[in-house]
């Protein structure tokens, strides 16, 4: 995979098994590359262009920018609309099929209960909807209050590549929150989920033969 613009000397390569790192040591450029990978992930047309074995891949569908681990929302409409659709697959498939229809059973004689108790004359509908249902019962994958930043994202990267089918990952100065031994492990679990890492930062921490390198420097000149 590997990610190029107009204004760079040379295409950022981006490995599953060896995260880069994108060191943007200018503030203006760090402003100017970042804001526009927001803009064309919302949607917006851009001078990035990311590709996988020669095939464009989209920078909105295929790539998921984290700006602060603090903003990772697992309520977001994007995960619960596909989580919902695989749940209701998986309720409809023969494992669970009689299950799902016994509860529905049991559901709809509630209900006819409710009316003979209430005196009102009810009507319900003939079919179900599960996703409905599923969100009336506020489902979501789940986040424990006391996991920690690594577990969060760790889970959120999961989310990424199995829900949503992501490619590709962006996380902008997370090296801020992690130290060595936790950026190693996160880039492990990226590998295990089979979803690229690339994290782009405004300073050079140090460095490790287990990342790629492209920076550049106050002066705006690229160092590979």
């Amino acid at each position: 995979m590997k990610l190029v613009h107009v204004d760079l000397e040379k295409p950022i390569a981006i490995h599953r098994n060896c995260p880069t790192e994108w060191i943007i040591e200018s503030p203006e450029l760090f402003l100017r590359y970042v804001e526009q990978l927001q803009k064309q992930n919302q949607g917006e047309e851009g001078n990035f262009v990311l590709s996988k074995a020669d095939t464009e891949l989209n920078m909105k569908r295929d790539v998921e920018l984290v700006l602060t681990p603090f903003s990772l929302d697992f309520a977001d409409h994007r995960i619960q609309k596909r989580l919902f659709t695989e749940l209701v697959k998986s309720a409809q498939n023969e494992e669970m099929f009689l299950e799902t229809q016994r509860i529905i059973a049991e559901l709809k004689k509630y209900i006819y209960q409710l009316e003979a108790v209430s005196g009102y004359e009810l009507e319900q509908n003939e079919e179900i909807d599960l996703s409905a249902l599923l969100k009336l019962m506020g489902v979501q994958t789940e986040t424990e209050k006391e996991m920690g930043l690594l577990e969060k994202l760790t889970q959120y990267i999961k989310v990424m590549a199995e829900l949503l089918q992501k490619e590709l990952v962006i996380l902008i100065n997370i090296r801020s929150y992690l130290n060595e031994t936790q950026i190693n492990k996160l880039s492990q679990m990226a590998c295990y989920y089979e979803i690229s890492l690339l994290f782009i930062e405004n300073i050079q921490r140090d460095f490790s033969n287990q990342r790629e390198y492209y920076i550049i420097d106050k002066d705006g000149c690229d160092v590979y």
